[in-house]
């Protein structure tokens, strides 16, 4: 019986790896020898649902599973639409977190013959012995139910037998977890299972070895929590720095959890946090079942700041008892830390979450299909959703896409703003001007915001440094192979070794670097930033 399984991405990356399913092969090649010939199908959410159905077809298999997230069930079931049109004897089916969480939902689309609810390597055996010995799709859409994994170590690694290739991608998604601890009432992950189970440290130090020699250069550790457990947790840290120096590497961690032996392993090779800070106020966060101390959060993140770690935080806007002017406290409280980047997300009310289940006594009105948004709260009402929305917009676009985390402070701090005030205003900015070239955006809004204070001269300068910094960013970064002559009112070298020399007052930079003209070529020496003066033709 040949079996597609189909994992649909946001877009190609290193992280669109299609781990799930390979999961679900190597459990069915264990389990099931070759009775079963289980194949991996990617597809993309912004393709045509008849491309994804041509590329499944073309395999000619009985049955395909989606694996189903909030993200992708649009484009599944159009794809499972067409894959019925086309073959009415196939049998479809859905699994993973969203035909899970609305298994009903899910069901009731006539192309989905029946779900697989939970973690599906044990289960989804035991349908295909089943549908091998003649059962019915109807008989297994009456059969199926949760069954997690009690032991991770009986489940053979993709990675290992040959089921992944992680070098075809460029990146790995990493599991040493299941389970998490938390019951936050917005996410689904601690739901249907109970504690968290681990990955045999054998097996991760195999994994972490193939991904070593097959040249991998990012991998993302899908744990939830990864800190959660100091002991295990510093054991893997020390298992990573012995084993390698070059591999990017990216972990979710709660700050409570951290110390400073933890940020120091953390520095001992190249990698990123993310922390899911949601709100900066204790009492929105009890609406959600978490707790808030910002005097012990800033006390962690410092930790990671003088160890060199780079983290990035997240924020929720629209939670139950938060407020515009609540989220605009949150979001000048995150950028008070100085993140490597701030993610800012609308709330979703998804099903099977106690969120869900209490939405309506907490006043929340939200979208009943995916991707569930709030729409409105008490106290967040539409039009306020619509102005955090564009303080998110103009997050991501002037400090996450624009790199602006080296000069940032130095503009804002000078120009008495707070964080979010400029956010929105730079969203503003790019819907009445456009940001085709998001560095020169970047440079016009900021002069216009010095010039509206009668200050011109340390809008040209702020000008210079974020051109300085934005072009050497995208160099390094290898977004671009290389740049012509730049136009600079002051020598960007100057000004960079002001600025590393902790030089940190705009008026003071001014006084040290004085405007002199020029064009400056920026290049790459052996991994070097060189900047080059360019005569004036």
């Amino acid at each position: 019986m040949k079996l597609a399984l189909v994992a649909i991405h946001l877009e190609p990356s290193p992280r669109s790896l299609p781990l799930g399913p390979a999961m679900l092969a190597s459990a069915l090649r264990a389990g099931l020898g070759g009775v079963v010939q289980p194949q991996l199908v990617d597809a993309f959410v912004g393709e045509p649902p008849e491309t994804c159905a041509d590329r499944i077809l073309a395999l000619d298999p009985a049955l395909v599973g989606f694996s189903m997230y909030v993200w992708n069930r649009g484009q599944a079931l159009a794809t499972a639409a067409v894959l019925k049109a086309r073959k009415p004897g196939l049998v479809v089916f859905a699994g993973g977190a969203e035909a899970t969480a609305d298994r009903t939902g899910v069901e009731a689309d006539p192309c989905i013959d029946f779900v697989l609810p939970g973690e599906g390597e044990d289960l989804l055996v035991e349908t295909c012995r089943r549908l091998l010995e003649g059962a019915t799709p109807e008989a297994i859409a009456a059969w199926a139910a949760p069954s997690p994994v009690a032991d991770l170590a009986t489940l053979p690694s993709p990675y290992l037998d040959g089921t992944l290739r992680p070098e075809a991608y460029g990146g790995a998604l990493w599991e040493l977890s299941r389970g998490c601890p938390f019951a936050c009432d917005f996410c689904f992950e601690s739901r249907g299972t109970a504690g968290v189970r681990r990955i045999p440290m054998e097996r991760a130090a195999a994994e972490l070895d193939l991904f070593v020699a097959r040249g991998i250069r990012e991998v993302f550790v899908l744990d939830p929590t990864f800190n959660y457990h100091k002991v295990q947790a510093k054991a893997v840290l020390r298992l990573i720095a012995s084993r390698t120096t070059d591999i990017q590497f990216f972990f979710e961690v709660r700050s409570e959890f951290l110390d400073r032996e933890m940020a120091d392993l953390f520095a001992a090779f190249p990698c990123t946090l993310q922390i899911g800070l949601q709100s900066a106020h204790d009492a929105v966060l009890r609406n959600i079942g978490r707790s808030f101390s910002p005097q012990d959060f800033e006390a962690k993140l410092l930790l990671l700041h003088q160890a060199g770690v780079p983290y990035g935080l997240d924020l929720i806007y629209g939670l139950p008892g938060d407020t515009l002017e609540g989220f605009r406290e949150s979001v000048d409280f995150a950028m008070s830390l100085v993140p490597n980047h701030l993610d800012l997300f609308r709330l979703s009310v998804l099903p099977g979450t106690r969120l869900g289940e209490t939405a309506t006594g907490l006043g929340l009105d939200y979208e009943l299909h995916h991707p569930y948004r709030v729409l409105a709260a008490p106290g967040f009402g539409p039009e306020d959703l619509t102005r955090a929305e564009r303080i998110a917009r103009g997050c991501d676009a002037l400090y996450n896409h624009g790199k602006a985390v080296p000069w940032f402070g130095l503009l804002q701090e000078h120009l008495g703003v707070r964080p979010s005030n400029l956010f929105a205003a730079f969203a503003a900015w790019v819907e009445a001007h456009g940001a085709d070239d998001l560095i020169a955006a970047q440079q016009a809004f900021f002069l216009s915001q010095f010039q509206g204070r009668g200050e011109g001269a340390l809008g040209r300068a702020a000008a210079d440094v974020i051109a300085c910094f934005g072009h050497a960013a995208c160099l390094l970064d290898g977004e671009a192979a290389q740049t012509g002559p730049i136009a600079f009112q002051r020598n960007p070298a100057a000004l960079m070794e002001a600025l590393e020399a902790g030089l940190m007052d705009l008026e003071a930079l001014v006084h040290e670097v004085p405007e002199a003209p020029c064009m400056v070529a920026f290049r790459l020496e052996e991994g070097v930033l060189v900047m080059e003066p360019v005569p004036a033709s």
